[in-house]
């Protein structure tokens, strides 16, 4: 017996993103946080980002930095 898997608020957003601003299908979205942004960039060297100067998006929301890099699955 199987039961369908429930579509979560995310995945709905995600449908409804525009072509353009959707990841390609070869790549995952790695988010690194932290107080500030040498800290994120810290986190994502040690997550083995390449080049931390690359990233895709940052943000900081609420006095705390978040960056975001496109990396090939």
């Amino acid at each position: 017996m199987t039961t369908s898997p429930v579509k979560s608020l995310i995945d709905e957003q995600i449908e409804e993103l525009p072509e353009h601003m959707a990841l390609p299908a070869d790549r995952v979205l790695m988010v690194f946080k932290g107080p500030t942004m040498y800290d994120a960039l810290q986190a994502a060297e040690r997550a083995y980002i390449e080049n931390v100067n690359a990233w895709s998006r940052r943000a900081c929301l609420c006095g705390e930095w978040t960056l975001a890099y496109e990396v090939r699955a």
